[in-house]
């Protein structure tokens, strides 16, 4: 394996766990914020600045790095809906209309975002 798809695959892991962490946080914040409001009010206000500043960068990276070895179009395709979905569920959508919607619209994003990175690291690196 070369170093660039070593690199690429490193990217690609740590983009599955930041989305699987965006998902676990978009289910169980909810249960935290109502048991401990004081950690809700802190982190909610930069929790999902942090995550996006992660995520849309590492995520973008790593996907297009493995979009220039596999040229497989599907896999980008899935990727950018995900992150376009995770944006707006942490950006426009968030504290804007009801939170059952901006929670759908992340969690089905993160998995998105996961799923194409899983298939990025398998169709690259296998």
């Amino acid at each position: 394996m070369t170093d660039t798809n070593i690199k690429t695959k490193k990217l690609d892991n740590i983009s599955i766990y930041i989305s699987g962490f965006c998902l676990i946080h978009c289910l169980a914040f909810p249960i935290l914020s109502v048991s401990i409001p004081f950690y809700g009010f802190f982190t909610e206000n930069h929790l999902h600045e942090i995550l996006l500043f992660l995520i849309i960068p590492i995520s973008s990276f790593a996907l297009y790095r493995g979009f220039k070895n596999h040229k497989n179009r599907r896999i980008i395709s899935v990727g950018i809906i995900g992150g376009i979905l995770v944006f707006l569920g942490a950006t426009i959508l968030h504290n804007q209309v009801n939170s059952t919607y901006e929670l759908i619209i992340t969690v089905i994003g993160s998995v998105l975002l996961a799923l194409a990175h899983f298939n990025n690291n398998r169709v690259s690196h296998y």
